[in-house]
């Protein structure tokens, strides 16, 4: 009953982009928020106003972050700007 509850509630999300097309998506968990826009650019990622080599000092949180594109081909065609508030 619950996972029906999960599906009709993921199907009801409409995924929005703007005409410069971008898109943007929140992230929730106790009391952290995360905001991340995603659009068309040349693979720069920032967190809180910082390149994400400086927000991310070791190797295998950088390489998590890009596995996503680096899967789908896609490194370097997107910029990736996101704010962090909340948690440990």
């Amino acid at each position: 009953m619950e996972r029906l509850k999960q599906e009709e509630a993921a199907k009801a999300r409409v995924k929005q982009v703007d005409d410069k097309g971008r898109a943007y998506g929140t992230g929730r968990r106790k009391c952290s928020v995360a905001r991340v826009w995603v659009q068309p650019g040349n693979g720069q990622f920032t967190v809180n106003d910082k390149e994400f080599d400086v927000y991310f000092p070791m190797l295998e949180h950088r390489a998590t972050l890009l596995r996503p594109f680096s899967e789908t081909k896609t490194l370097g065609l997107w910029d990736v700007s996101c704010t962090v508030k909340g948690g440990g």
